[in-house]
């Protein structure tokens, strides 16, 4: 008989009525972790980032998850060396683990060095291929590639992400056999705004055709997808798709999610990866680095007041935490 799962750490960022899993399954979701042995400085906080992973990885080899799914930006800049170190920190993950690819992992036209192509990541970081399914407990777990491109369109000049139509084509297929799909990709389905109201779009960089694959998602009645990329824990809803976004285990609120499914729903929870300092000397970096990073601490600072979950739907009570409330975080 399998013992007793432990505690979960962190709070409750959401509690939904979908997906629903037989099996009781739990997930870690990880995302942008940046990493470089040689960075320093930047809202990303370069020099924490090799710390952060470990940390993550050693969090979650206590929670007895089913699987880790990483959703993409491993690494800085995609350079050998960054890899490396990455590979180094996953070895350690308990149990599968399978990851997208962002679009800091992938060959850019500025490289002065040889990047993973998609097929060379999906053979060390997915199952063998992209896009994939990849079975978790009661999960069919399906990673999509938004970060390079495809025969036609060449992403190599451009943080952009796009789902070529072959993918969504084979998406269409796959999600017809699904029973609990869980989709997963790097980039945001929905804009910013959706999730937090009020975002700077200096860094933002738009999944292109992110209408076509809402509409692929909607027609199956798929309940839940992940992205990373904005570095912000968030959620929308349209069409019946909701959208996590995950934070960075790099920059502040540096954590990663941890997602339980069965028969009554799905909660997810954020679990941090620095104590006080930590998150101060993060919050500090991004207050003073791109537009980016200060939309983030000044989405922090407005969301002050508000508690999690973000969205309740198991909740009798509507008026009180059954609304989602747009990206809102409280920092004790």
């Amino acid at each position: 008989m399998k013992t007793a799962r432990p505690n979960s750490p962190g709070p409750v960022l959401a509690r939904l009525a979908r997906p629903v899993s037989r099996t009781p399954t739990r997930i870690a979701v990880v995302a942008d972790p940046h990493v470089t042995p040689t960075g320093s400085g930047t809202w990303k906080v370069y020099h924490r980032t090799e710390n952060r992973l470990r940390t993550a990885v050693s969090t979650i080899s206590d929670l007895d998850v089913d699987a880790t799914v990483l959703l993409g930006d491993l690494t800085r800049d995609g350079r050998p060396g960054e890899y490396d170190v990455v590979d180094e920190i996953l070895g350690g993950l308990p149990n599968s683990w399978v990851s997208v690819p962002g679009n800091h992992d992938v060959p850019k036209y500025w490289d002065d060095y040889e990047a993973p192509t998609a097929g060379q990541f999906a053979a060390r970081y997915a199952t063998g291929e992209l896009p994939f399914v990849h079975r978790v407990g009661g999960v069919d777990v399906i990673g999509l590639d938004s970060a390079t491109g495809g025969p036609d369109i060449d992403l190599s000049d451009s943080h952009e992400g796009v789902i070529p139509d072959s993918n969504l084509h084979w998406l269409d297929e796959h999600l017809a056999d699904a029973t609990t799909p869980l989709v997963v990709l790097h980039h945001n389905l929905f804009h910013p705004r959706q999730h937090t109201g009020q975002f700077p779009d200096g860094d933002f960089y738009q999944l292109r055709n992110a209408d076509e694959l809402t509409e692929v998602l909607a027609r199956h009645s798929v309940p839940l997808v992940f992205s990373g990329h904005i570095h912000w824990p968030a959620t929308a809803v349209r069409d019946g798709v909701r959208e996590i976004t995950a934070p960075a285990t790099c920059s502040f609120p540096q954590s990663f999610l941890l997602v339980e499914l069965d028969r009554k729903g799905t909660t997810i929870r954020l679990v941090p990866l620095a104590g006080p300092k930590g998150m101060a000397e993060a919050y500090t970096l991004a207050s003073s680095g791109s537009a980016h990073g200060q939309g983030i601490v000044a989405h922090a600072d407005r969301s002050v007041l508000s508690t999690f979950p973000l969205v309740d739907e198991r909740t009798l009570s509507s008026q009180s935490v059954g609304a989602d409330v747009p990206g809102a975080v409280r920092w004790r």
